[in-house]
């Protein structure tokens, strides 16, 4: 993404998790847009000591550089800010798949619940001015 130089993408990739979490909410609501990872079998939930997990960035480049290693092959998935609160929310609190919230490259994020980040998210949409 071309909006960010490197050097901002990298100094965001270092911050703390509370930091990134913040930084997750201002920019999905920025750009209107959340980022997973899928390929042809759909997308990647993480097991963490029995604990559903759905991991999404807030721009496409964090999410392509956490395609490595066990990730390597998934592909960035653009979801749009709507489809992200109306339907996909919804339906992981159905299925109970926490998020987690803009891991770094150890795999390091906040961890919230899908009913959670709908309430932060719509709190920081109201905080942000209308584009």
């Amino acid at each position: 993404m071309s909006d960010y130089s490197e050097a901002q993408i990298s100094e965001w990739g270092q911050q703390n998790e509370e930091q990134r979490f913040e930084l997750f909410l201002g920019l999905t609501v920025k750009h209107k847009q959340v980022w997973a990872l899928s390929d042809d079998e759909g997308c990647l939930i993480v097991d963490s000591d029995g604990e559903q997990l759905l991991p999404v960035w807030p721009l496409e480049v964090f999410a392509s550089n956490a395609a490595v290693e066990e990730w390597q092959g998934l592909k960035p998935l653009a979801i749009s800010l709507d489809d992200w609160q109306e339907k996909w929310l919804p339906g992981m609190e159905n299925d109970v798949i926490d998020v987690a919230v803009f891991p770094d490259l150890e795999g390091s994020s906040e961890v919230i619940s899908a009913q959670e980040l709908a309430v932060n998210t719509k709190l920081q949409k109201k905080k942000a001015p209308m584009a």
